[in-house]
């Protein structure tokens, strides 16, 4: 009875209630978009081989993070000020500057600040990658074709740093479904349908599906947005200088969790060859499916965070900190002991060979693991104005996993990585915990207290 009266708590606060069903919502696009991630890279693997499609995927973690660059910082900025203007908005009356005019929403003006800056950046970023793209595969990579594919892929830079934008802001205004299928969906779904209606062989080919997957991906994010923006009357210019001060230091952040979420795909690329790649590529994203809960319950939480945050309301913080530990972890535990017991099946399904990599898709799921089970510590510091912690924690732990990826890939190649990876990650959210702890004054971890 005392577990029933619980959950009834929960369903009776407009917060929780809301977090618990958006979450379940999220979960389900979440949960359509890991499948179709999936789905595309075993396509991709099946159609091109293990060669080709080790060039398509390090080309997509390039543009993954030269997109990142371009967005310099406005991910988590954008989704702070929005989901904050729309909570004062709801909750306080229009208010009358000394000059008789009344002082209404910013929410447009960081949006398009936002959309403007990640435009002029990415667009930069990209003519830069386009040039040195010879240098860089000819003096780090080495690997024949890779070229091409990059420069093919670089287009969609500009576009897809800016259909993220719209997928935060979207976010920001509580549209979790939309935000998700723009964030997470249309490109891998686009890419999959591409790939199965005309069939090719090359990875340029499939490099040429992503930039039009890219565009789609933008032009139905700009239709959510239209139709999804609240009509205000009265509309106030966002300071310049308050966005440039918080995206700055998430900006590095963006940048750090790039090196550790990719540096050690990176590095084979330079040590190993162009099917090592994909023997690790596509166990990292298989790993990744463990933590399709934690981007589902995030993205609901991330707003509800800055809302409560700007209230004041450091108690509904903690509690839906606690619940959502919780939530990620009811769904983690199958997840992951399933990975552990059919690690060489699921491997299989990309290809004959690809079963090599098992025991790193093990090692990859562990540090998942302890992500989700950290809970959602990096929105949590970065939504109650504390990034800079955010940059610290991902500073020490991106350290960690570029000094581990240069010991131990060149002698342990696959393993190496993994090892590495799983390590940087591990490490960023204990950071994340302790920092939580020290700062807001509860432990995440803790997550069977009372919430």
């Amino acid at each position: 009875m005392e577990k029933v009266s619980k959950w009834r708590r929960y369903f009776a606060e407009p917060h929780m209630r809301e977090m618990l069903l958006g979450s379940v919502v999220g979960l389900v696009v979440k949960v359509l978009a890991a499948v179709s991630l999936f789905a595309m890279n075993v396509v991709v693997t099946r159609t091109v081989g293990a060669t080709q499609a080790g060039l398509f995927f390090l080309s997509f973690t390039l543009i993954t993070i030269i997109a990142t660059l371009g967005r310099i910082g406005l991910d988590q900025a954008v989704v702070r000020f929005i989901a904050k203007d729309v909570e004062v908005s709801a909750s306080t009356p229009p208010v009358v500057s000394g000059n008789g005019a009344a002082a209404g929403s910013q929410l447009q003006s960081v949006f398009a600040k936002s959309v403007t800056w990640t435009l002029l950046a990415s667009v930069l970023f990209a003519f830069i990658f386009y040039a040195i793209a010879p240098w860089l595969n000819d003096y780090v990579f080495k690997l024949p074709g890779f070229t091409p594919v990059f420069k093919v892929m670089l287009i969609a830079v500009p576009v897809m740093a800016t259909y993220i934008i719209y997928a935060q802001a979207l976010q920001g205004l509580k549209k979790i479904s939309q935000s998700m299928v723009v964030s997470s969906v249309l490109l891998p779904s686009t890419i999959l349908l591409l790939l199965l209606l005309s069939p090719v062989v090359r990875a340029q080919e499939i490099g040429s599906y992503f930039v039009i997957a890219s565009v789609f991906t933008l032009v139905i994010g700009v239709s959510f947005w239209v139709t999804s923006v609240p009509k205000t009357a009265h509309k106030t210019e966002f300071p310049s200088s308050i966005l440039r001060a918080t995206c700055m230091p998430l900006w590095t952040v963006a940048i750090v969790h790039q090196v550790i979420q990719w540096s050690s795909q990176l590095m084979l690329g330079i040590w190993e060859d162009a099917q090592a790649v994909a023997f690790f590529a596509t166990a990292q994203r298989t790993a990744m499916l463990t933590s399709f809960i934690l981007f589902a319950v995030n993205t609901i939480a991330a707003p509800k965070f800055a809302a409560m945050h700007a209230a004041n309301d450091m108690q509904g913080v903690r509690r839906m900190a606690i619940m959502s530990v919780r939530m990620m972890l009811l769904v983690a535990v199958p997840t992951t002991l399933f990975i552990f017991l059919f690690p060489e099946w699921l491997m299989s399904m990309f290809g004959e060979g690809f079963s090599a990599a098992a025991t790193a898709l093990m090692i990859l799921a562990a540090g998942q693991f302890v992500n989700i089970a950290t809970g959602s510590v990096g929105y949590l510091l970065s939504m109650t104005g504390l990034e800079k912690k955010v940059r610290d924690n991902v500073l020490i732990s991106g350290a960690v996993s570029v000094l581990l990826g240069l010991i131990l890939i060149p002698v342990y190649g696959v393993i190496g990585a993994a090892v590495a990876y799983a390590c940087g990650v591990a490490s960023q959210n204990l950071l994340g915990v302790y920092q939580v702890k020290k700062h807001l004054g509860f432990n995440t971890l803790c997550f069977w207290r009372e919430a």
